[in-house]
């Protein structure tokens, strides 16, 4: 445990590397963690901005073939190498090794890519018919999955080295990127969904390729100690221990945004109009999850050294407030969103997008149902539980399935499914984390509390 007592030093980024340094989970940490957290609500907001000026830019029906790349996009790009973002925070906060872990990262980045395209090219015939048979935003989609590896890659390297506060502001810069050129698109008179679908690979690979040499060298040049066993940051160890983080990774972007997907698919006639609205009305909705979901993994460095130092009491006492938090929101948050929630819609959207208040309510208890399962699947993270990961997200998924299958009419379905499906996800990490009492061993070899 000596490697978790070292003294307070400064970070190229000025501020002092107290993760490493106070195992406790002291207020450096919290303040690290905390700027990542006002960029990432920044950016959030400016991205719920964004896809407003493109709702505003085209018409219902080409807005729901942009919804469905945007939701393709977080199934395909941010699915499956979210597990490289979260191992590489985890193993570099580790600093064992950390050359040969940024050169097993690299590896992971290009066999994630490839395997993106597997799945794309397998999946083809669904995603043809949701992006309407349109060449343009399925080449933009391929070009996404490559340009997402280097995006992730470089999210994880920022983490890994409690560098939070850069992280937060290459958030921003993403956004505040894909908002210019949508409002350029929208001055310009663009009207075509592609051009948004290009919009946004230019804008991740703007933000985020150009800094990966930077922070690459400098996440070199930090101390490091060998590890015991070298094979354990290789690339097929980094590739075995991603791989149950991949399942509930690609689980969980079903479960938020492969809904969508299947809506507009499944869609005909005047129900398309419907599920370009449902997209819109869903897509505000979750707004929360966009803040949240991209912080998940700048929890994992602090949830690690904290129970590494044997802190498992004080991870619990923190979910049970997070969780006492989540039920006030519930009982504010959805009683507001059936009655504020449609005129909100249509005045972001237009008036073209009107959807009732009853259903706009169920999409918010399972925003919020989602948010609780993302947060209680990091501490499995963080404990090297990979396969609890697996195993929650795989459970909502499977709940969210039936639930669309026995509910009837595709927009409801849609709504009551991924509000079920988050519920029992979260059920279902929670007992697991309940159910080991006792230290074990990780597959990493830290103590797993």
């Amino acid at each position: 445990m000596d490697r978790y007592r070292r003294p307070i030093s400064a970070t190229t980024d000025g501020t002092p590397d107290s993760p490493a340094a106070q195992p406790r989970g002291g207020p450096g940490a919290r303040r690290l963690v905390g700027s990542a957290g006002v960029g990432v609500i920044i950016s959030g907001l400016l991205i719920n901005v964004y896809l407003a000026v493109v709702a505003r830019a085209l018409t219902p029906a080409e807005y729901a073939t942009f919804g469905a790349f945007w939701a393709l996009a977080l199934v395909l790009g941010f699915g499956p190498f979210l597990p490289l973002e979260q191992e590489l925070a985890r193993r570099l906060s580790l600093r064992e090794s950390r050359r040969q872990v940024l050169v097993a990262g690299a590896g992971t980045a290009a066999i994630l890519a490839g395997l993106a395209l597997v799945v794309l090219a397998a999946a083809f015939p669904l995603v043809w018919s949701s992006l309407d048979a349109h060449p343009g935003a399925f080449a933009a989609l391929v070009a996404l999955c490559l340009v997402s590896a280097g995006q992730f890659l470089l999210r994880g390297l920022l983490i890994g080295t409690d560098r939070l506060v850069r992280h937060g502001a290459v958030m921003v810069l993403d956004a505040v990127v894909r908002l210019g050129l949508a409002v350029v698109l929208l001055v310009a008179g663009g009207t075509d969904a592609a051009f948004y679908c290009w919009a946004l690979v230019a804008a991740i690979a703007l933000a985020h390729l150009p800094l990966i040499p930077a922070a690459w060298r400098r996440a070199e040049r930090e101390p490091s100690t060998p590890a015991a066993d070298p094979a354990r940051h290789g690339t097929r160890a980094l590739v075995g221990t991603a791989m149950p983080l991949l399942v509930g990774s690609v689980c969980a972007q079903l479960l938020l945004n492969g809904l969508p997907v299947v809506v507009v698919a499944l869609a005909d006639g005047p129900a398309q109009t419907a599920a370009g609205v449902f997209v819109a009305a869903f897509t505000l909705a979750k707004a929360p999850l966009s803040m949240v979901v991209p912080l998940q993994s700048a929890v994992v460095p602090t949830l690690t050294r904290l129970l590494a130092a044997g802190r498992r009491r004080q991870v619990l006492r923190l979910l049970g407030k997070g969780a006492a938090g989540l039920v006030g929101l519930a009982v504010v948050g959805v009683p507001l969103a059936w009655w504020l929630g449609p005129p909100i819609v249509s005045l972001v959207f237009g008036k073209d997008y009107a959807i009732p208040g009853a259903q706009l309510a169920v999409i918010m208890a399972g925003v919020l149902a989602h948010v609780g399962l993302v947060v209680v699947t990091q501490v499995h993270v963080a404990r090297g539980r990979h396969v609890d990961v697996a195993a929650s997200w795989l459970a909502g998924l499977v709940v969210a399935a039936l639930t669309f299958w026995l509910v009837p009419g595709v927009v409801v379905a849609g709504e009551v499914a991924f509000g079920a499906g988050s519920a029992l996800g979260a059920v279902v990490s929670t007992l697991l984390l309940i159910r080991t009492h006792e230290p074990g061993t990780t597959t990493e070899g830290t103590r797993q509390t």
